[in-house]
């Protein structure tokens, strides 16, 4: 089994301590960074990036439960391992009340500090990947319509700070319900798996990439390009190259509509995603008249 390499901030007033604990974890292959108390702790965290923090409890300047309560302000997901000689006056109800995930007395055994911080590390990442599946979209791998919400009203408000302009494309497959009803469904969700790899072959990491539902795709992205000509460009090359080497008699075809988010005059998300719906429905209605040979 591949064992994972963690960035540890370890924070004790007494070096030996500090150093103890140093060594158990980084003959693990971990990396550790010291700190002398809490407020040094969280100098530390403005520098750098940890996995994990590791504390005592009685320090000077600020404490580790002040602290752990200060960290999981800003970081709530943090894994915190508190540490104590002063069990008469701290007990695992306090540290884990204030929100440390384990709690290990002084003087401990190696083994028993291994296995804890092992354990917080394994129940960290079940977390994290039963929160990756409740945020992506099980058919196609892109972001589902929660998590899209999540990020573009994070990437507004550092567009606002930041003045950058924001592109947003909405994103709808023509004729889902024949490709259904001629072929089934297999056929349709094959589609609609096809079309996120157009979009995820298209569009940036950087960029969110969503499946709203349905037949509903949306792209919110740093707006380089102001009037988006460029990606829709791309967009239309990548869907032609597909189509032209795809066997399938019905060819993959979409309606987009751009809606463009300017952090002079900000709107909410909700205004921008109805401005882009709109736009593209103006983009189905004049290509079905075209199909149809109306208007």
């Amino acid at each position: 089994m591949e064992s994972t390499h963690y960035n540890i901030l370890v924070v004790d007033d007494e070096e030996r301590m500090r150093k103890l604990i140093a060594s158990l974890l980084s003959t693990r292959g971990h990396q550790c960074v010291n700190a002398s108390n809490g407020l040094d702790a969280l100098h530390k965290m403005k520098e750098n990036r940890f996995d994990a923090v590791i504390t005592d409890i009685v320090m000077p300047e600020m404490d580790g439960i002040a602290l752990t309560r200060e960290l999981l302000k800003h970081h709530q997901s943090l894994p915190v391992m508190v540490i104590t000689g002063h069990t008469e006056d701290y007990s695992a109800e306090t540290a884990i009340a204030s929100g440390a995930r384990e709690f290990v007395s002084k003087p401990f055994s190696m083994t028993e500090f291994i296995i804890r911080f092992e354990k917080m590390m394994r129940d960290r990442k079940v977390e994290e990947a039963l929160l990756a599946l409740s945020l992506i979209d099980e058919l196609t791998g892109l972001y589902n319509r929660r998590r899209f919400f999540i990020l573009a009203e994070q990437s507004i408000k550092l567009s606002i700070r930041t003045k950058k302009r924001l592109l947003l494309l909405f994103i709808d497959m023509d004729d889902l319900k024949r490709i259904n009803d001629r072929y089934g469904h297999h056929a349709g969700d094959q589609a609609l798996i096809e079309l996120a790899n157009i979009l995820k072959m298209t569009f940036r990491e950087s960029d969110i990439t969503a499946r709203m539902g349905g037949d509903e795709f949306v792209v919110l992205s740093e707006s380089l390009d102001e009037s988006g000509e460029a990606v829709m460009t791309r967009l239309n090359e990548n869907l032609r190259d597909y189509n032209d080497q795809s066997s399938q008699e019905d060819k993959l075809s979409i309606s987009v509509g751009v809606a463009r988010f300017d952090p002079e005059f900000p709107i909410s998300i909700d205004e921008l995603l109805s401005q882009a719906d709109a736009r593209m429905y103006v983009k189905k209605r004049k290509r079905r008249k075209k199909d149809f040979g109306t208007g």
